[in-house]
């Protein structure tokens, strides 16, 4: 297994260790939690972290790996995406929420 796989599949664990065990995707204006199968509005969820890992592919491209809380429900959980998916048919008003905090963070490793 290559390392950069080793990293994910760790922060996978522990995200899922602390509590984000929902698994949710991205569609069009919403995120879609796949174990209830309900459309999340933007403004009803949280972006807590976010993560850029490197796949040991063969275009070494990057995922992207977010842990979401909703807010009017007490669940976590796990969004990955790579970048082509990223920003491929997502509404500019998901977009925004997502790009604004990957932008917050690059600014703080600076």
């Amino acid at each position: 297994m290559h390392h950069d796989d080793e990293q994910l599949i760790s922060l996978i664990i522990d995200l899922q260790d602390r509590g984000f065990n929902h698994d949710f995707v991205i569609e069009n204006e919403h995120i879609r939690c796949l174990q209830y199968n309900e459309l999340i509005s933007p403004d009803d969820f949280e972006i807590l972290e976010t993560y850029h890992c490197k796949s040991s592919g063969k275009n070494n491209e990057c995922s992207l790996v977010y842990a979401i809380r909703v807010t009017s429900h007490e669940m976590k959980g796990i969004l990955m995406s790579d970048y082509r998916s990223y920003i491929k048919g997502m509404s500019l008003r998901l977009w925004s929420k997502f790009n604004s905090v990957i932008r917050l963070n690059l600014s703080m490793i600076k």
